[in-house]
């Protein structure tokens, strides 16, 4: 009993678990079912998202297609426009090609009618030419009144005209020549005894009688000059005639020769091996680049709307950077090309500016340089003991008043050069053939005790102005005294003997610069020793010429009273060792100007021309410092950009370099750089 009781029990609580989980599987079931249903739908969705974008791809693919269709229909209608102007600009090409015949008829026509007028104009120029023989007889009269010949006076025009050069040395024969590399075999000693003895008044009396005849210094033979050429080519290294610069050296190709080739060794060789080098040239085409930057207006939160940063300029809104100034500058000022010349360099380059903009940027770089280094150089030049000065002349475009015509007038440039601070200041302004401008900015309230000129009425005007407040003295150019006599020679070969005394003042003043001692004390013991007895010699033929009267032509006594007249300006470096005898030092600073009046012809404007003046002078300052031109317009431009104050180690005798070449374009290259950065911490 017991256990059937125990096994109902056990039976009751089986049939109550059967039952629970029939119960859980359908709540199972029901929540799978669920889940599926979900999925289904979620499925669905995305078959529904995946069916829209294959509808907006085609829609897309569509409108592309449509599009290269219609841009090939307007390249079909562009190649068919371009046919029919072809065919009409073939037409155009033969009705002006028979307009061309037709013209070509007209000026035949007119060619012969030209050659008819000539034929006049010829008969008018003969009957002229009768005329002109029967007044030669009175000009012949006054050539022998004045003591001229008048084809002697052609002939002084004539190489003038043709600019030869007015060195005695290619005028006369058998003279002292300071540049005679015989003469370096000679003692001074025997070259002054020479001289002397050919300007002796014995010699003098026979040239009288044989003018034409010239005498020549007993000078060593030819041979003796080969003998020592060949003797000093043995012992002097050889000396590479070009220079680049080395971008790499290259080894032995050794490509054509057999695999068992050794190489000769030599003992007579330096690096112990028979080698030697070929250096070949090549050219890396430089370029200009341009830079755009983008600048921004913002709105900031209580305060007006800003800009975002400018980059760094040398003028307000001017493009030019130093780089590129210094590539116009060097081309213009150092190289002395035309404007237009630098702009068909630009154009090979890719590079295309109009002129008008062009000249009126690099006018504003001129500008600030002048406004800044001008006063500096002034300031030192004033604190100078001794300068050289002179002027050139230089055509500028002006107008009298503002309802005239411009025109082209001849101006000058006045110049002061200080060999003590190595500086050549240059300067322009208008109607400055006067003296009012070198004596307000150089002379006036100086330290300039002396100065070497010429006989310029300005020079002596300056010292008369100035002879209360200081004792300026003047130092006259033996240069230009010479010059007068080389022009003299061609009307009185008896001027030859003075010519070659001044030629031995120029040689005993270059045989100084090879002493040891070159303080001015042993420069006027020198001059003392031997300039002052051919000076005296000097003088007295002047003087001896003078007193002849009318023995000698008006071109002779020109020169004679251009010495005479200056006799007290001629003799001052002798008693000061620190004066030249010649202002040469500064005529060579003119040089660059003369090529350019050949180059640019001209100035256009008053504020151009002292630009231009001042350019000048800063090249030669360069030049005097052995300062590269370039880099330091490079690197002075760079530093005033950066607003660096302008101060004397800006000037050539004080400067160092600071920025390398093309500082400019690497900042921005920088600068470029940090915004990429900005951008992608931005993003």
């Amino acid at each position: 009993m017991f256990f059937n009781v125990k096994y109902l029990h056990i039976s009751l609580i089986f049939s109550t678990f059967v039952h629970m989980k029939k119960e859980d599987n359908i709540l199972v079931l029901n929540r799978h079912l669920l889940s599926e249903l979900t999925r289904m739908s979620n499925l669905l969705a995305s078959k529904d998202e995946y069916i829209r974008f294959l509808e907006n791809e085609n829609r897309a693919i569509e409108n592309e297609t449509r599009v290269e269709c219609l841009q090939s229909l307007a390249l079909i209608k562009a190649d068919r426009d371009n046919a029919y102007r072809c065919k009409a600009e073939e037409a155009r090409r033969a009705d002006a090609e028979k307009a061309r015949a037709d013209r070509a008829e007209t000026i035949i026509a007119e060619l012969k009618a030209t050659i008819g007028n000539l034929n006049a104009r010829v008969s008018e120029l003969n009957a002229k030419v009768d005329e002109l023989r029967s007044a030669n007889k009175e000009i012949s009269d006054i050539s022998e009144k004045s003591g001229m010949d008048y084809k002697d006076i052609v002939n002084v025009l004539r190489r003038r005209i043709y600019q030869r050069n007015s060195d005695a040395t290619r005028l006369l024969d058998g003279e002292i020549d300071p540049n005679d590399p015989y003469l370096e075999e000679m003692g001074l000693q025997d070259v002054v005894k020479r001289v002397m003895e050919m300007t002796s008044d014995e010699k003098e009396d026979k040239r009288k009688n044989a003018a034409k005849e010239s005498v020549k210094t007993n000078l060593p033979s030819a041979k003796s000059k080969k003998r020592q050429h060949r003797e000093i080519s043995v012992f002097s290294p050889r000396k590479r005639i070009y220079s680049a610069t080395d971008l790499k050296r290259i080894g032995l190709d050794t490509s054509n020769l057999p695999k068992d080739a050794k190489i000769i060794r030599r003992k007579s060789k330096d690096t112990g091996v028979d080698v030697w080098y070929l250096r070949l040239i090549y050219y890396i085409k430089g370029k200009t680049v341009s830079r755009e930057y983008a600048i921004g207006r913002f709105n900031v939160p209580n305060a007006d709307p800003m800009s975002s940063c400018h980059p760094c300029t040398i003028v307000g809104n001017n493009p030019i950077m130093p780089s590129f100034a210094r590539f116009y500058l060097d081309s213009k000022f150092n190289l002395c090309l035309s404007e237009g010349r630098i702009i068909s360099v630009l154009k090979s380059l890719r590079t295309k500016i109009p002129q008008a903009s062009l000249n009126l940027w690099m006018h504003q770089i001129m500008s600030v340089l002048r406004e800044r280094l001008e006063p500096l150089m002034l300031e030192a030049i004033r604190l100078s003991k001794f300068t050289n000065n002179d002027g050139t002349r230089i055509l500028v475009r002006s107008r009298e008043a503002d309802d005239k015509p411009f025109k082209y007038k001849i101006e000058y440039i006045q110049a002061a050069l200080s060999l003590e601070k190595k500086l050549c200041v240059m300067l322009y302004d208008e109607g400055t053939r006067g003296h009012e401008l070198q004596e307000e900015k150089i002379f006036k309230d100086s330290t300039i005790e002396c100065f070497v000129a010429d006989r310029a009425p300005q020079y002596v005007e300056i010292v008369t102005d100035l002879e209360k407040q200081k004792k300026l003295k003047r130092q006259a150019c033996w240069f230009h005294g010479r010059h007068y006599l080389c022009d003299a020679y061609i009307v009185d070969k008896r001027v030859r003997p003075i010519i070659q005394l001044i030629n031995t003042l120029f040689y005993i003043e270059r045989m100084f610069k090879l002493e040891e001692d070159q303080s001015p004390e042993a420069r006027y013991r020198f001059r003392m020793k031997w300039s002052l007895t051919i000076v005296n010699k000097i003088m007295k033929m002047l003087k001896a010429i003078r007193a002849a009267g009318d023995e000698y032509g008006q071109m002779v006594q020109r020169a004679v009273n251009y010495i005479l007249d200056d006799e007290e300006a001629f003799r001052k470096f002798l008693s000061d060792g620190r004066v030249d005898m010649h202002n040469n030092a500064i005529e060579r600073c003119f040089r660059h100007i003369a090529l350019g009046r050949r180059n640019w012809l001209q100035s256009g404007s008053h504020d151009a021309a002292k630009n231009i003046a001042f350019m000048f002078g800063l090249l030669e300052s360069c030049k005097l410092n052995d300062v590269n031109f370039g880099e330091y317009i490079e690197d002075v431009l760079t530093r005033i950009m950066y607003g660096e104050q302008v101060d004397a180690s800006f000037l050539p005798c004080d400067y160092v370099r600071k920025y390398e070449d093309g500082q400019d374009d690497k900042d921005a290259e920088e600068r470029y750089m940090n915004l990429e950065i900005k951008e992608e911490n931005v993003a």
